[in-house]
């Protein structure tokens, strides 16, 4: 006589094969999500660098920040400002740092 059917060792295996097949799916999703959640701070942090790049730019006077700042208008960016001279009668090197979570840009102009 003749049984159909799986026995109990080949369905153990198959799932067994199953849970390490979908574990390996679920390492790459979430790797791909974080990758993108850090390279959206980074666009942020780029957008909201270019606006406060340029008004420190045109202004006639920067004044350096004490550490960290919150941004206005930007949820969850702070920024920090350091003047350093260059030895250059007037010139002066600034950078600009902006930081969301563990993303973060500089900048640095000179005036």
């Amino acid at each position: 006589m003749r049984q159909r059917g799986f026995t109990l060792l080949e369905v153990l295996i198959a799932l067994a094969v199953l849970a390490i097949s979908l574990s390996g799916i679920y390492t790459l999703l979430r790797s791909n999500i974080d990758t993108t959640g850090y390279t959206l701070r980074k666009i942020e942090l780029l957008e909201a660098g270019s606006d406060i790049f340029y008004t420190l730019y045109t202004e006639p006077d920067i004044e350096p920040t004490p550490g960290f700042v919150d941004l206005k208008g930007y949820e969850g960016i702070k920024y920090e400002v350091t003047e350093s001279a260059l030895g250059l009668s007037y010139i002066k090197e600034y950078i600009l740092r902006l930081k969301k979570g563990e993303a973060e840009i500089v900048y640095s102009f000179y005036r």
